[in-house]
């Protein structure tokens, strides 16, 4: 599990649900109480607003990469506040009343703005409870927050200190430009080759940045082409390339939001231009895909009904084109395997 979370760079995680379904999309077995044990009792993976500001379960090994990485995001943050009327120093009130806050145990949004808006004023009630994060997000590209366990009662979003949860002093980010460049190398093993331009994108960061990793990077990248494009990889990794092949016919089954269908800016390596809103939905939403050799061939969502007694998972499955009946047998059996082992069946029988 771990070792899918760190290649992946993260699982994306705003459905955590679907987190899970990646890391168990590359792993052989794992149930759903070990991704909470990793979470909440060993703390070796912990979730957080990470590239792209969008929630992932990460590794906490290695944390000090995304930290710079997230730290670059701060011009881009006071952007946004400003533009809404919030001013650097109230941001930077905000944060320290959060953190001290935080540091009595976890809060909820809605927590955090009952107990400190009273303190601080009516202004700094809509940035506590924003849905987007609204200085919490901040705050946790600093590193002094990450989602700890939902609350019980309601399930409710709760936040923690993050060197308190981790048990140990706050995680110093490697400095900004070395943990830029040490997440490409990370980014360019999961998902190279590939452009300045994907992992920018995948990222999320400034254009500058991106170009000094690639140049920072420079004595240990291969200069390829991808359709048609200048890319790179990393050089240790260009035998392996060369000698990949993926066999006639191999079908993978992706659930929502998976990283692999984020690593690159050009969509059209890996959908038709035709299918591609089929795929990459409003308000960013990543749909479920059937890939045939790395190209997606289907879209399926599933339920989780009961019969007689027993949880089932009924996939409907919407092709891009023709899948056979083989085809389609082997999609069940890798849906069964996502499924943790449940029964599996196609809506419509």
């Amino acid at each position: 599990m771990l070792t899918a979370a760190r290649t992946l760079l993260g699982a994306q995680a705003q459905v955590q649900s679907a987190a899970i379904l990646q890391l168990r999309a590359r792993t052989a077995a794992l149930a759903d109480a070990e991704v909470a044990g990793a979470l909440h009792d060993s703390r070796s993976l912990v979730k957080l607003w990470a590239q792209r500001s969008t929630l992932h379960l990460v590794p906490t090994a290695g944390l000090g990469d995304l930290l710079a990485l997230r730290r670059l995001k701060q011009p881009e943050y006071h952007a946004w506040y400003s533009r809404e009327g919030l001013p650097p120093d109230r941001v930077a009130v905000l944060i320290d009343a959060v953190v001290q806050a935080l540091a009595d145990g976890p809060h909820s949004r809605m927590d955090l703005s009952r107990r400190l808006a009273p303190q601080l004023g009516d202004w700094a009630r809509p940035w506590l409870e924003h849905s987007w994060g609204g200085v919490l997000k901040l705050a946790c590209a600093l590193g002094h927050l990450c989602h700890g366990p939902p609350r019980p009662d309601d399930n409710e979003a709760a936040f923690v200190g993050l060197p308190a949860w981790l048990g140990q002093a706050p995680v110093a980010p490697a400095d900004s430009a070395h943990g830029v460049a040490n997440f490409l190398r990370r980014y360019l093993a999961a998902y190279g080759p590939a452009t300045p331009s994907d992992f920018r994108k995948f990222a999320g960061i400034p254009a500058g940045p991106c170009r000094q990793a690639f140049q920072d990077l420079a004595g240990d990248l291969l200069a390829v082409e991808l359709h048609g494009r200048p890319a790179y990889a990393l050089g240790r990794d260009e035998d392996a390339l060369r000698q990949a092949e993926m066999p006639a016919g191999h079908l993978a089954v992706l659930p929502l939001f998976d990283p692999w269908l984020l690593a690159h800016a050009d969509t059209a390596q890996v959908v038709d231009d035709r299918h591609r809103t089929a795929i990459y939905r409003q308000a960013g939403w990543i749909s479920a895909v059937v890939l045939r050799q790395g190209r997606v061939a289907a879209t399926w969502t599933h339920r989780r009904l009961a019969a007689k007694g027993q949880p089932v998972w009924e996939v409907e499955l919407v092709p891009l084109g023709r899948l056979t009946k083989a085809e389609r047998r082997v999609v069940l059996d890798r849906l069964r395997h996502l499924s943790g082992g449940l029964d599996v069946r196609y809506a419509g029988g």
